[in-house]
């Protein structure tokens, strides 16, 4: 009975350890980026080495925590196409755009429309995500601010756009973020480890009895 009780769970448990092994997300890095808008810098809102949208460096909710060094912006009604160039073509599984609204609304979160392109000269839309009602943050705040995420893309190509359209006031953007996760493989959790070693262990005392 107890070898007939290994025998059905040993393959469970090995199979569901190699799948939970596969099923984080990989970042994916630009090479470079480019904009077509020139940015406002009443608070040193400008990019002029186009870095501060890929260089890791978080941001605060409020715009004006830390003199808003993090944030790249632009003010009125205008939409900004932002540029990334991946060097190659890649898989595009999930675009994340970190954005924040305050409360007096001088800073609104934008809509985000993405195309895609191999040659960085036509372009296809993939998604549009409408500008989202949100509660707006003191502009002292240093909570983390959040991200605009658009999911399940599955787009392969070597440039993406990302085009940020404003209604009123000022749109802030920093840190753009990109994930292959459709082909990711990530280090195993503790618990796909477990849940491994549980799967050969079992196997060895089948084969022993």
């Amino acid at each position: 009975m107890r070898t007939s009780l290994f025998l059905r769970l040993a393959p469970a448990a090995l199979l569901t350890g190699l799948l939970a092994a596969g099923a984080s997300a990989a970042p994916v890095s630009p090479a470079a980026y480019t904009f077509d808008a020139p940015t406002d810098c009443v608070q040193c809102f400008d990019d002029p080495a186009f870095t501060k949208l890929t260089d890791g460096v978080l941001g605060r909710a409020g715009w004006a925590a830390n003199n808003g060094q993090e944030w790249v912006g632009w003010s009125g009604d205008r939409t900004v196409n932002l540029d990334f160039d991946f060097g190659t073509r890649r898989l595009i599984d999930t675009v994340r755009v970190g954005s924040t609204q305050d409360a007096s609304g001088e800073v609104r979160l934008p809509a985000i429309t993405l195309f895609s392109s191999d040659d960085g000269s036509a372009w296809s839309q993939i998604l549009s995500l409408g500008a989202p009602a949100a509660t707006g943050a003191d502009p002292y705040s240093t909570a983390p601010h959040g991200f605009l995420t658009l999911p399940g893309l599955g787009v392969e190509a070597r440039y993406l756009r990302v085009a940020a359209t404003a209604s009123g006031g000022r749109i802030l953007l920093d840190e753009v973020q990109f994930d292959d996760t459709a082909s990711a493989v990530s280090e195993p959790e503790p618990v796909t480890l477990a849940l491994l070693g549980l799967g050969l262990a079992a196997l060895g005392l089948i084969r022993r009895r």
